[in-house]
């Protein structure tokens, strides 16, 4: 039965139909609980989509602060710095005019240190370099700005880094922003239905796991972050964190969209073994 004293106070702080699809795993055909499920049934299920969703938070932080880097960079030295201002180098000027008025907004209302230092050291309306503007991109008007540029090379200059062309690329960025929000906005993540992204052309190490029959789950976001982080930060442990939490929880990965056979195609306990941060 369980502790029905607990029980009315979780919910008094969970709502009820905050709660009601993490029971929903736990249902038979008939809609009643299956044997021996409990009320710490249902919150163990809503405990590990928390720590899910601050895993996804932190693999998707250092994916756009890589890419932002990766951007800026290139495009002030091929460029120059107030690159962002010219609209020649983009292919719809009416996107990049509304892009371009959100990045001022946000620079002429920002209370960074660092922004209000360059502020402070030059004229008022002075075009903030792309160094600083990228900064205050979110991770969608990011992807947005990428998908605008004019020229091939510049996009491909970003995307060449982690090996995948620029169609499977923005389309990831795409996917990652919808998992993001839900991440950010505290709603249920592990078992959602999500927008499908674009597999690579060529399969690099690291990406044969993608799964054609679990397209919308989170389980591709997985193997697409793993790989990522990889290029990014070889030696992660991030993998490792994920699986030590999947470990508790034998009966979440087939709602996660984990394929039959999926440990001996992708062995999470074994990957990022030298535990880096």
């Amino acid at each position: 039965m369980g502790d029905t004293h607990k029980a009315k106070r979780h919910l008094e702080h969970i709502n009820y139909h905050r709660l009601l699809p993490y029971w929903e795993g736990l249902l038979e055909s008939d809609g009643r609980f299956r044997q021996g499920s409990t009320f710490d049934s249902v919150l163990r299920r809503y405990t590990f989509d928390r720590k899910l969703r601050l895993l996804m938070l932190d693999a998707i932080e250092r994916l756009e602060v890589s890419v932002r880097s990766r951007w800026s960079n290139h495009m002030a030295v091929r460029h120059g710095p107030l690159c962002l201002a010219d609209a020649e180098l983009f292919q719809d000027r009416r996107a990049h005019q509304r892009s371009y008025e959100s990045v001022l907004h946000f620079y002429a209302g920002s209370e960074d240190e660092y922004v209000r230092k360059f502020r402070e050291r030059y004229a008022r309306g002075q075009t903030p370099p792309i160094w600083i503007c990228s900064e205050m991109l979110s991770l969608g008007q990011l992807a947005h700005w990428l998908a605008n540029l004019r020229d091939p090379r510049d996009l491909h200059a970003v995307c060449y880094t982690y090996q995948l062309h620029s169609a499977c690329f923005l389309s990831f960025l795409a996917h990652l922003t919808e998992v993001r929000n839900l991440a950010a906005h505290h709603s249920r993540l592990f078992n959602r239905k999500l927008t499908s992204f674009l597999f690579p052309e060529e399969f690099p190490d690291g990406l044969t796991s993608l799964e054609n029959s679990s397209q919308g789950t989170i389980y591709n976001t997985v193997v697409m972050l793993d790989y990522l982080l990889g290029v990014i930060s070889p030696g992660h442990s991030w993998t490792r964190r994920l699986a030590h939490s999947l470990s508790r929880h034998a009966d979440l990965p087939d709602e996660m969209g984990f394929p039959l056979g999926w440990k001996a195609r992708y062995p999470f306990t074994e990957v990022a073994s030298a535990g880096r941060p």
